[in-house]
């Protein structure tokens, strides 16, 4: 039952009490026999006191904040390419790449249409933040070997590339980009040596982090901080400004794990069928969920944690709801088709995008 069915039926009963005791007893007398009805059973009686009952029990579990979360369902599937790969919300749209005919598509996320192409020259990674949306585009199979990548910058106000950042070091060297991360007012991108710190007041790099062989096991670019998870299980936090070690913590991390982005002040490691939140600041595990599945994909939405699961080629797909403060199932979905090329919270949704091509919403 909903909490607002609990609540109707609450004010239903109510509103009964208080008529019948308004009621004389010769006008509930006349009452009845004006309806030709015999006063209550002790059946009926019965089943008024359990019916009250219930509403009581329902009404309190409301009241103390505790009702079950309504399980997840597919709003919308709509085909919008041939391909998709990375996905973002910002400036009123959804942001993703087609990589197969190298546009970055603009989304109307009421109608889940394209509405604006972008050329990006190759595949692409999205991030909406820091005052534009920022595309990530060229040879990212190879990390820049086979080709040039460079950072797009996008106007939203006009769908215009209005930047082309080349993907080098302030000293001008290479690292091999692969992905862009885009909030409080910096751009960061990830690299298999390091992260390079972008300025969006002047479309430029002023910062790189060597991260050397410790990064090998992911790397997270947090404000001004910079996580790594190395081979041996420590994690260590570098200073964005000077790309120096400002502690390191040992977290016992499973040989698959590797080190992904999670909420404020919380730090992901994922592996084979399982994931752990950790504590940014003194590395303490807060909880451990054992999925079951490869996990493939992942997001924070306020209280809660979205997982995408992918099981054997036989079976579908999964996106499943975790408690944030817990690792607790709060539900899960099914999806139509299996990969996942990006996923982004749009509104009170979550989108899903397939390499399929497809964008899923789930409510």
């Amino acid at each position: 039952m909903s909490e607002d069915f609990v609540t109707r039926l609450q004010l239903q009963l109510r509103e009964a009490a208080l008529r019948e005791e308004r009621r004389t007893p010769v006008a509930r007398r006349v009452a009845r026999a004006r309806r030709g009805l015999p006063g209550p059973t002790p059946v009926a009686a019965a089943l008024a006191v359990a019916v009250l009952a219930l509403a009581v029990a329902l009404g309190a579990v409301a009241l103390r904040g505790e009702p079950q979360p309504a399980q997840p369902r597919i709003a919308a599937d709509v085909r919008v390419a041939t391909g998709l790969s990375s996905l973002a919300s910002g400036f009123g749209s959804v942001w993703t790449a087609d990589p197969n005919r190298g546009d970055i598509l603009r989304l109307d996320p009421s109608t889940r249409r394209v509405v604006a192409r972008i050329p990006a020259g190759g595949e692409a990674r999205v991030s909406a933040g820091a005052g534009a949306v920022w595309a990530l585009a060229g040879d990212l199979l190879y990390a820049g070997d086979k080709g040039p990548v460079r950072l797009l910058r996008i106007d939203p106000a006009t769908n215009r590339v209005v930047a082309r950042i080349p993907m080098r070091t302030p000293a001008g060297r290479g690292f091999g980009p692969l992905d862009v991360h885009a909030a409080g007012g910096v751009v960061w991108v990830v690299g298999a040596a390091g992260a390079l710190r972008i300025d969006p007041r002047r479309n430029a790099a002023d910062r790189f982090v060597a991260l050397g062989p410790v990064a090998s096991r992911g790397a997270v670019a947090d404000g001004d901080r910079v996580w790594t998870l190395a081979v041996d299980g420590r994690l260590r936090a570098l200073d964005a400004r000077t790309g120096r070690a400002v502690g390191a913590v040992s977290v016992r991390a499973p040989a698959d794990a590797h080190l992904v982005g999670g909420a404020q002040s919380t730090l992901t490691l994922v592996g084979h069928g399982w994931v752990e939140r950790l504590d940014s600041g003194s590395g303490r595990r807060l909880w451990k969920a054992d999925l079951g599945w490869d996990i493939r994909s992942w997001i924070p939405d306020r209280d809660v944690i979205w997982a995408h699961l992918s099981h054997d080629s036989a079976g579908r797909d999964d996106l499943v709801r975790l408690d944030a403060d817990s690792g607790r199932r709060l539900g899960r979905v099914n999806l139509p088709e299996p990969g996942v090329a990006g996923m982004a919270r749009v509104g009170r949704d979550v989108w899903v995008a397939t390499p399929g091509g497809r964008v899923v919403v789930v409510r």
